[in-house]
């Protein structure tokens, strides 16, 4: 009985360092496929800042690339800073007549401020140009006949019956 019983124990003693032994072997392929990971998971972090410092750059309704994109006053403040453009201010709250931003008019026609959507009527060169469903955020482009550069419109609050945001104009 002693030697089944120590036979059994050796028996067993070898079955639990085969299994401990599979376990290591598996705990490190485990290991090493975390560490391929992480380094994965790093290098999309990278390529994602990459990607959102290109989206600072956006693309308006002309299809032309515009400059950067201010979001709210301090980076307007920062635009005008740098002094590339023109840069206008404006609080524009629906009427009936058109609001006078830098050397244009603009009339808002109409503001949806749950899907940050409006609506606005352009004047330059006595000509209008209604710009439909724009959405906050979106570079409204247009060009004028005095000058044959890009001027862009960006919106970055919508209220009730109001628009806030600034218009960039080409240096004279």
């Amino acid at each position: 009985m002693k030697q089944q019983q120590a036979a059994a124990e050796q028996e067993l003693t070898a079955k639990i360092g085969e299994v401990q032994q599979q376990n290591d072997a598996k705990l490190s392929q485990v290991s090493a496929d975390l560490s391929g990971t992480k380094t994965d998971v790093e290098a999309t972090k990278k390529d994602l800042e990459a990607t959102k410092s290109k989206l600072e750059r956006t693309i308006g309704d002309q299809g032309v690339m515009s400059g950067l994109i201010a979001r709210n006053k301090e980076e307007v403040d920062e635009l005008k800073r740098r002094g590339e453009r023109n840069i206008f201010d404006f609080d524009i709250s629906k009427s009936k007549k058109p609001q006078k931003v830098g050397p244009i008019l603009i009339e808002l026609k109409k503001v949806d401020p749950k899907k940050s959507k409006y609506t606005v009527d352009v004047i330059a060169d006595d000509k209008t140009i209604e710009k439909k469903d724009k959405n906050a955020l979106e570079p409204v482009q247009f060009y004028t006949r005095s000058t044959h550069q890009l001027f862009e419109i960006v919106v970055f609050d919508t209220g009730k019956d109001k628009i806030s945001g600034y218009l960039s104009t080409p240096k004279q």
